[in-house]
């Protein structure tokens, strides 16, 4: 049986895929510096004798194309540095002078195609190349781009977030055309930059027509289906004080020194009110049960000297939203909103206003569980894993938003890597896992597009 095979091929090809891996880990790809790892893929591309495309997204048509989702490239030693009040722009970034880091030059995306004989439904396989920093480094038990295996575990960075999923991607296809099987839908292999924090690699695949009848992102799932993402809001507010000694506080009974730290009290009662009110709406199908809506208050700082009000202070957040709160300028309008009407209840907030910036956005997507390709990978994974995957809602964004609103394309995430061992101090990726992943990958691909 043809099913039988496939499993067969990856378990006789498991060193070879597990190196392949360990090759990927030594090659260190932070976002921003993705190049020569994109090479090492193009070359895995070439050798199995897919089409090739290598570019560089083009930043200016990331905007122009997609006005409302288009992030500002970033670049691990200079991330978050462009707020923006209302969306990002491009004619900002060059203002800011910062495209000669903020951008893609050297940071190609690379795609190959395996093309079929025709008539059939085609796949996009998506993962990202770039990963997190590795710092603080001397926290670090193993190199972390030592690609170490030890009692059945892969440590590295990147191991689980996400080059682990572009291996599993590619020994799922080496494997498939081991066997010398021949498809009528194509198969496109994606690894793209700049997943990290901006998700523009696949935005621009997207720009360029790369375009299925259904995706799977490789992402971080533990073989489990995810299912659907919530999206994300990095927001902060500045306030201004009056700067004056301890001693010239106050005058008489007239208050003349104001610490911008002192009306933070107000505007953080606000933001909790705000996600307060957004959790009291109802949540549909497999998000029941979960808080739509998650503020969180990461830092603050301001203030000078003990013995003088702070002339400023800085608050800074993230917020993620369900599918069922609404799109990112919603959300982006309710922070203004409760800010603003919390400054209009206090005499010096109403004269010196907040400034309120936004420094990040995800939109949110939901997928179907009764959507055909998610049927697919149930299949196949009940026969690669020996039971059928469990499916979970999408908490965290990933690239398949992009898939899924931008591109219409039905995308899943079903991914061997594991969420808590991504980001991490000794990231690592259970072999055992990968393999299955694989597995279950060669075998949809083959159902899907046969």
């Amino acid at each position: 049986m043809v099913e039988d095979n496939i499993i067969n091929k990856v378990e006789e090809k498991r060193d070879e895929i597990v190196d392949l891996l360990r090759a990927l880990i030594q090659i260190p790809s932070m976002t921003g510096e993705e190049r020569r790892a994109q090479e090492f893929v193009a070359k895995q591309y070439r050798e199995m004798k897919l089409d090739v495309d290598v570019w560089e997204p083009d930043v200016e048509e990331l905007f122009k194309k997609f006005p409302e989702v288009a992030q500002y490239p970033s670049h691990w030693k200079h991330d978050l540095v462009l707020p923006y009040h209302g969306l990002p722009k491009y004619q900002d970034l060059l203002k800011s002078k910062m495209i000669d880091v903020l951008n893609y030059k050297d940071r190609p995306n690379v795609v190959g195609r395996w093309k079929g004989t025709g008539g059939g439904r085609s796949l996009i396989l998506n993962a990202h190349i770039d990963t997190v920093p590795v710092e603080p480094r001397d926290a670090w038990t193993r190199d972390p781009f030592g690609a170490e295996v030890d009692n059945g575990t892969l440590f590295g960075r990147g191991a689980s977030d996400d080059k682990g999923g572009i291996v599993s991607a590619i020994g799922a296809v080496h494997c498939l055309l081991d066997l010398g099987i021949k498809l009528k839908g194509d198969v496109i292999l994606e690894s793209v930059v700049n997943e990290e924090h901006a998700g523009n690699g696949t935005l621009a695949c997207i720009a360029k027509g790369y375009i299925a009848d259904a995706a799977i992102g490789i992402e971080p799932s533990e073989n489990k289906v995810r299912l659907g993402a919530y999206g994300a809001v990095y927001w902060g507010v500045n306030l201004t004080g009056r700067v004056l000694h301890t001693k010239s506080r106050w005058e008489g009974n007239v208050q003349k020194g104001v610490s911008a730290i002192e009306k933070l009290q107000g505007i953080i009662k606000s933001l909790l009110k705000l996600e307060s009110d957004e959790n009291k709406k109802p949540v549909s199908d497999f998000y029941a049960g979960k808080m739509p809506f998650s503020l969180n208050i990461g830092r603050v700082w301001g203030g000078s000297y003990d013995t003088a009000s702070a002339g400023a202070c800085s608050l800074r957040g993230s917020i993620y939203f369900g599918p069922d709160i609404g799109s990112v300028k919603g959300v982006m309008d309710l922070v203004r909103e409760y800010v603003i009407k919390e400054a209009e209840g206090d005499p010096w907030l109403r004269q010196n206003p907040p400034e309120v910036l936004f420094f990040h956005h995800d939109d949110a997507y939901r997928m179907s569980p009764e959507s055909e390709i998610v049927k697919t990978i149930l299949k196949s994974g009940e026969k690669a894993l020996g039971q059928k995957p469990e499916i979970i809602a999408g908490v965290g964004a990933n690239d398949c938003r992009h898939l899924v609103n931008q591109g219409k394309i039905p995308s899943v995430v079903f991914g061997p890597g594991t969420a808590d061992k991504s980001h991490t101090i000794d990231e690592s990726i259970q072999i055992d896992r990968l393999i299955s992943n694989v597995k279950a990958l060669a075998l949809t691909i083959y159902d899907w597009c046969k």
